[in-house]
């Protein structure tokens, strides 16, 4: 289901992605917007964008969204911003689960997170 977000200090809405619509394409979209630098923040910061990116369906900002002008993250007021990286953050885990402990990931919506 889409979910529809209210921002703090601009008062926009912004309508993110049913993340059952997600598919391979939009994990890969991530990678290639993400930052190859090698210090961790830069790249927690970049994949932070990147998901954002992504996950925009619309908003009523008088921009561009981000899936089609990335550039347009970067005209967020910073508490906007912060909102938005906060509401995307369960979306992480749905798009990378971790394939490491061999359990499915609970908070994924599908039956096995792990296939």
């Amino acid at each position: 289901m889409e979910k529809v977000i209210k921002l703090p200090k601009s008062g926009a809405e912004v309508t993110l992605r049913d993340p059952m619509d997600l598919r391979q394409k939009d994990r890969e979209k991530i990678w290639s917007l993400m930052n190859s630098d090698s210090n961790q923040i830069v790249q927690a910061a970049s994949m932070i964008s990147a998901l954002m990116s992504v996950l925009i369906k619309s908003w009523t900002l008088d921009l561009i969204i981000p899936s089609v002008h990335f550039a347009s993250l970067g005209e967020l007021q910073m508490d906007d911003y912060d909102f938005l990286a906060k509401e995307t953050r369960d979306y992480q885990n749905l798009i990378f689960p971790d394939f490491t402990t061999g359990e499915d990931n609970p908070d994924s919506p599908l039956d096995n997170s792990n296939v």
